[in-house]
C-alpha cells in the first residue's frame, strides 16, 4: 500500500499455537474508515462472535492505530483497542498515549489481533518481522509497573503494555498501563490478557519509518499548531504543574458518598488546601511526556522516603484523594502528610491494575455504605471490618486485585458484588450505568454535556465523547463561547439554528456532532486531553489528514467517517445485546443530594430549570433523532 501515514499491515498473532501471520492493509478499507478506531470495529465484527465468553480463547484483542501516529504532529500518540468485555459483555473502546503505537508501526504493522490462549505464561515481542512469544513465568505475579521496568531492561528501546495482579486473576474490573503511564482497557482488557496467560506486549523499535504524502505541506501546518501551542497563557505553568494546573479548579463542593445518597463537604479553607496540595504537586513533580507532545502532563512523582511512581489520573479529585473523610483519609496530620498517602494509594492501584475511577471508588462506598446500615457484616466481608480509613481502602484494594478474601466478591465489579451479597445488596445498586459507577455526579454541577455522553457512550459509562470543549466539564459557559466551540469541532453552519437560540442550545442534538468530532481522534491516534484537543480543529484534521495520506478530505468528508465508525460500534453493542435501556439515567439523579446545610437536586446546563427523569428521556430522544440524520 503507497498511501502515506500507514505502515500497511495487520499482524495476527494466535497465541494457542504461536503462529503469527502478516496480513497487508486493505487500501479500500483504509480509504472507507480511515484507521484506528474505525478498522478496529471492522475486525471485531468479523473476528470476536458476539455471544463470545469474554475469557475464553474465542474473544480477540484488536489494537489499532491511526495514519497520525508516527508523525511529528502535535499529540499524536494514541493507541486504540477494542474486545469484549468481561465486566458486562459489551465492546467498549478504550485508549492510551505513549509510544507503543509508533514502534507498533516502526515494525512494520498498522493493527495487532492476538486470539487464542497459551498454556503458560508468556508475552509477546514485536520487532520488525521478528515476532515472538516469550516464557513469562519468572514475571507472572510481579505488578504491572515492576513487569515494565524488567521487559524494558531486557528489550529496550520497547513500548510495553503489560498486566498486573488484577489482570492475572482475571478481575473484570482490572485495567493496565502503556509505559506505566496512559490507562487502557477500562472494562477488563487486562483480565482478557490474563485469561490468555499473556503478561505483556512488548513493541520494540522498528526499523522502518512511516513515510507523508506532502511533508513540506505538513510542516507548514504542523508549524502553525506549535506557535498556538506555545503562545497558550497556561502551557508555561503546565510545564510545572501538569494536568493538575487545569484540574486544580474543578473540585467539587464535596464528595458523594454513602450510595450517591450524601455529599461531604470539604473543609471551609478547601482553597488554602488546593493551594498548598498544588505547590506540593508541583515540587514532587517531574514531567513525562507522550510522544510527540508538548505539553508534558503526565507526572512522575517523587517523594521523601518512598520510591517513585508514575500517576496519570487526571487531577481532578486529588484534594479529594488527599483529605476527603469520605474516601477514607484522617483530617489529622498535614496536607504533605495526606498529599503522601494519596501518592501511594494511586501507586498501589495503579501496580496492581485496579479501575479506580469508574469502578473502585463506587465500589468501595457501596459494600462500606451496606456495611454502615447493617444490610451486610462480617460474616459477608470474611471478618473484615468495613469503615472508610485509609489502612481499609488499601487493603480492599490488594484483596480486590488478589481475588481473595472479600476481594473475592468485589473483582468483578458493583453488579456482580451485589448479586453476590444478595437481593437486599442488588436492590440497592444506584449510580450506576452499563455496570460501571457514575463518577462525576451531574446533581452538583447541573446537567452538562458529559453526562448525557456517560449514558450513551458504546459499552461503558464515558463522558468526554460528547464534549466540545471545556463547556462540557464547566456549567455557567456563555451560549456565543459554547457555539464558538460547536463551530471548531464542525458543527455544520445549516444545523447550527436548529442547536442554538441566544440563550439555549439542544443539548440532545448537539453530543451527536460532539461525539464525531471526538471519533475522529480515535480513528487518526490523536490525542484528544483537552490539554492538547483544544488547539484542532475539524479543519485542520482534515487539512493534516490529507497532507499525510494524499488522500483529500473536506471536513464534512472526515465527519462523516466519524459517523460511520459510531454505528458500527453500535452495531457491535447491539449485536452483544445492548439497547436504549441500558443508556437511561439512574433513578437517584431525581432525589436529593443531601449535606449537612444543602440540597442538591438535577437542574440543567444553565442552573435555571430543575430536570426530570423525562426531560433526560427528552434529551435522549432527540439524540437519537440526530444520530439518524447524515452531516
Amino acid at each position: 500500500m503507497k498511501l502515506g501515514g500507514y505502515a500497511g499491515n495487520i499482524l495476527y498473532v494466535n497465541l494457542s499455537d504461536g503462529a503469527s501471520r502478516k496480513q497487508p492493509l486493505d487500501e479500500d478499507l483504509v480509504r472507507e474508515c480511515i484507521g484506528g478506531a474505525a478498522i478496529n470495529n471492522r475486525l471485531a465484527l468479523d473476528l470476536i462472535r458476539p455471544d463470545v465468553d469474554p475469557l475464553s480463547p474465542g474473544n480477540a484483542i484488536i489494537i489499532g492505530t491511526g495514519p497520525f501516529n508516527g508523525t511529528f504532529i502535535p499529540g499524536a500518540s494514541q493507541t486504540m483497542s477494542v474486545y469484549k468485555s468481561p465486566l458486562n459483555g459489551s465492546f467498549p473502546h478504550s485508549n492510551a498515549g505513549g509510544v507503543f503505537s509508533h514502534f507498533l508501526k516502526s515494525s512494520g504493522y498498522d493493527f495487532l489481533v492476538i486470539t487464542g490462549r497459551s498454556q503458560w505464561p508468556v508475552y509477546l515481542v514485536i520487532e520488525d518481522d521478528n515476532v515472538s512469544l516469550k516464557h513469562a513465568s519468572d514475571i507472572w505475579g510481579l505488578d504491572g509497573f515492576d513487569s515494565a521496568d524488567e521487559l524494558r531492561l531486557r528489550h529496550s528501546p520497547c513500548s510495553i503494555i503489560p498486566i498486573g495482579t488484577a489482570g492475572e486473576r482475571q478481575s473484570a474490573i482490572s485495567v493496565t498501563h502503556i509505559d506505566k503511564g496512559g490507562t487502557i482497557g477500562s472494562g477488563g482488557l487486562a483480565a482478557v490478557m490474563g485469561s490468555k496467560k499473556l503478561k505483556a506486549i512488548v513493541a520494540c523499535m522498528g526499523s522502518r519509518s512511516i513515510e507523508v504524502a506532502d511533508p513540506k505541506r505538513l510542516r507548514g501546518i504542523v508549524d502553525g499548531i506549535i506557535d498556538k501551542i506555545n503562545s497558550y497563557h497556561l502551557r508555561g505553568e503546565m510545564m510545572k504543574g501538569g494536568a493538575m494546573t487545569m484540574t486544580s479548579t474543578w473540585i467539587p463542593p464535596g464528595v458523594v458518598a454513602r450510595n450517591s445518597t450524601e455529599l461531604i463537604p470539604y473543609p471551609p479553607n478547601l482553597n488554602e488546601i488546593k493551594t498548598e496540595l498544588y505547590e506540593l504537586h508541583k515540587a514532587a513533580r517531574k514531567k513525562i511526556a507522550c510522544a510527540t507532545c508538548p505539553l508534558s502532563d503526565k507526572d512522575r512523582l517523587d517523594l521523601p522516603d518512598y520510591r517513585s511512581s508514575y500517576d496519570t489520573a487526571v487531577f481532578m479529585d486529588m484534594a479529594a484523594m488527599t483529605y476527603s473523610h469520605a474516601l477514607g483519609y484522617s483530617s489529622d496530620g498535614s496536607i504533605a502528610d495526606r498529599y503522601a498517602m494519596a501518592i501511594r494509594y494511586y501507586d498501589e492501584i495503579n501496580r496492581l491494575g485496579i479501575d479506580r475511577v469508574y469502578s473502585f471508588n463506587g465500589l468501595a462506598d457501596f459494600v462500606i455504605t451496606l456495611y454502615e446500615q447493617g444490610i451486610i457484616n462480617k460474616r459477608d466481608t470474611n471478618g473484615m471490618t468495613l469503615d472508610r480509613k485509609y489502612d481499609t481502602l488499601l487493603a480492599l484494594v490488594r484483596m480486590t486485585a488478589a481475588r481473595e478474601g472479600f476481594g473475592a466478591v468485589l473483582c468483578d465489579g458493583i453488579l456482580s458484588a451485589a448479586r453476590k451479597l444478595g437481593n437486599l445488596a442488588a436492590g440497592r445498586v444506584q449510580n450506576v450505568v452499563k455496570g460501571q459507577c457514575i463518577a462525576f455526579d451531574p446533581r452538583m454541577s447541573g446537567f452538562l454535556p458529559m453526562h448525557l455522553g456517560m449514558l450513551v457512550y458504546p459499552g461503558r459509562t464515558l463522558g468526554v465523547a460528547a464534549a466540545m470543549g471545556a463547556p462540557s466539564y464547566s456549567p455557567g459557559w456563555p451560549f456565543a463561547d459554547i457555539k464558538k466551540q460547536a463551530v471548531r469541532c464542525g458543527v455544520p453552519t445549516p444545523d447550527m439554528e436548529r442547536l442554538f437560540t441566544p440563550d439555549s442550545f439542544n443539548l440532545g442534538r448537539l453530543a451527536r456532532h460532539g461525539e464525531d468530532f471526538f471519533g475522529l481522534f480515535n480513528m487518526l491516534g490523536q490525542c484528544h486531553r483537552l490539554y492538547i484537543s483544544r488547539f484542532y480543529s475539524l479543519q485542520t484534521m482534515a487539512d493534516l489528514y490529507s497532507a499525510v495520506t494524499g488522500i483529500e478530505k473536506t471536513p464534512t468528508e472526515l465527519k462523516r467517517a466519524s459517523s460511520r465508525m459510531w454505528e458500527s460500534w453500535l452495531e457491535l453493542n447491539r449485536q452483544a445485546g445492548f439497547t436504549r435501556s441500558d443508556n437511561e439515567p439512574p433513578h437517584i439523579w431525581f432525589k436529593p443530594l443531601k449535606s449537612p446545610d444543602h440540597e442538591y437536586t438535577l437542574y440543567d446546563y444553565s442552573l435555571k430549570n430543575q430536570l426530570s427523569r423525562a426531560d433526560i428521556l427528552g434529551y435522549l430522544d432527540e439524540y437519537y433523532s440526530e444520530r439518524e440524520l447524515q452531516v
